[in-house]
């Protein structure tokens, strides 16, 4: 059994003891490292310069790296108040703890209500919801063994390594639906971010290099390798895409859809079966 704990936010397989590494994880293999600190006090100028500061960023250092930009601000506007970072950092701890709780308002009354909308066939499903030991818990052996319906927060793996060895992830929003024998998946995600950053100024790397190294790209490609695991089990992804709820308002909500390359996932996933 795979179980998720939510305070080290970390998946371990309980037989072997073994730590499985997830989503997050995994892209950071692809991707440029986030430095939180640079782009703190990136983010504090920003409030502090207004346009001076968009014109720079998008002009003169638009090919940049935020550590040479800041570099250049520090020397060029060296006397930044300090209470733009510490309203930023309350600001940013204050989001992470909103998200959280919206997140699990929102799941919580699919269960309470017994049902979900599809968001992208707008078909009402059955909520499933099968009670669990732990934060959350792999439901079965075979995921191909559930019963149509939509599944929050399903805890999903690559049925083809096996649990003890293979990336996790959590799929906020899996819909199954049998047609003509064939056992289809959609797949959603919540986000709650202020805003989704879809800048075109650096690329993801190895098999994911036609993607933009930003949150836009980052998230359909999350959703779509929930889809992907979801397929080693013998489903087949129909839909995917997330759902960004603006303010943590339920009715200010767009839709991102997110197409699924099978034989992209196929490449990314004999990646992944490597690390």
């Amino acid at each position: 059994m795979i179980v998720f704990n939510e305070s080290s936010h970390s998946y371990t397989h309980l037989e072997s003891g073994n730590n499985l590494n997830g989503w997050t994880t995994l892209i950071k293999k692809y991707t440029q490292p986030f430095d939180m600190d640079t782009q703190l006090v990136l983010s504090a100028y920003s409030m502090f310069l207004g346009k001076e500061y968009t014109n720079l960023k998008f002009g003169k250092f638009k090919n940049s790296k935020p550590e040479v930009f800041l570099d250049f601000l520090q020397t060029e506007f060296p006397d930044l108040p300090q209470n733009f970072i510490k309203e930023l950092q309350y600001e940013w701890g204050y989001s992470a703890i909103r998200g959280s709780e919206f997140h699990s308002f929102l799941e919580n009354k699919t269960i309470e209500q017994g049902f979900d909308i599809n968001p992208f066939t707008d078909e009402k499903y059955l909520t499933i919801n099968i009670a669990k030991d732990y934060d959350n818990q792999s439901l079965k052996e075979n995921l191909f063994d559930l019963e149509d319906g939509y599944y929050p927060e399903l805890l999903v793996w690559d049925y083809s390594m096996g649990e003890s060895c293979s990336p996790v992830t959590m799929i906020d929003r899996c819909y199954i639906k049998t047609i003509n024998n064939v056992r289809f998946v959609d797949v959603g995600d919540y986000k709650t971010n202020k805003s989704i950053w879809n800048g075109k100024d650096r690329k993801m790397s190895g098999v994911l290099s036609n993607f933009y190294d930003n949150t836009e790209d980052k998230y359909k490609l999350q959703v779509c390798f929930g889809a992907k695991l979801l397929s080693t089990f013998g489903f087949t992804p129909r839909f995917c895409g997330f759902s960004h709820y603006k303010n943590y308002n339920e009715k200010n909500v767009k839709l991102y859809l997110a197409k699924y390359d099978a034989e992209l996932m196929d490449a990314f996933q004999k990646d992944w079966r490597g690390f």
